[in-house]
């Protein structure tokens, strides 16, 4: 058991102290989860069971991926784990805060209020021709004509403020 904690052993005034915080780290980083197994100096890494059954989120696949294809030495310690998973937990508790306000909107949405407001300028666009035809053709001054479709093309332009 001192084996685990040995570098966490200060010795002030001739008497041995454990630094409590380094002492923890090492224990969760030396001591096997299961408590009656003996640590030995160079443990071989346990074989990982088969995934059978792939998420069907394609994100979730790929982090389940790299999960599996990790090797042991990489695997970050508990503590580094924590830390990472309370960060993630505040940077999501901040954009569903940002949502709620009304700062931040979903790309896709934005995406498809422009597609709506595109089709709706050239749906009334194409309504100018078909509305005016016949008063075009009767009309000979150039600039009347020129009027009538300025003020088409205003109006169409003034529905669309107001949408």
């Amino acid at each position: 058991m001192k084996d685990r904690i040995k570098q966490a052993v200060v010795t002030r005034n001739g008497k041995q102290f454990i630094d409590v915080d380094l002492g923890l780290k090492l224990w969760d980083k030396n001591t096997a989860p299961n408590n009656n197994a003996k640590i030995s100096q160079k443990q071989t890494p346990r074989p990982r069971p088969p995934v059978t059954r792939q998420p069907a989120d394609p994100a979730a696949a790929a982090l389940l991926d790299v999960v599996m294809t990790t090797p042991d030495d990489d695997i970050p310690d508990r503590y580094d784990s924590e830390a990472r998973k309370v960060h993630y937990q505040a940077e999501l508790a901040k954009l569903q805060t940002l949502k709620e306000r009304g700062e931040m909107v979903l790309a896709a949405d934005v995406k498809q209020e422009a597609a709506r407001l595109a089709r709706q300028v050239r749906d009334l666009l194409l309504m100018i021709p078909s509305r005016n035809a016949a008063k075009v053709a009767t009309m000979q001054d150039q600039e009347t004509i020129r009027q009538l479709l300025q003020d088409e093309i205003e109006s169409a332009l003034r529905g669309l403020a107001h949408a």
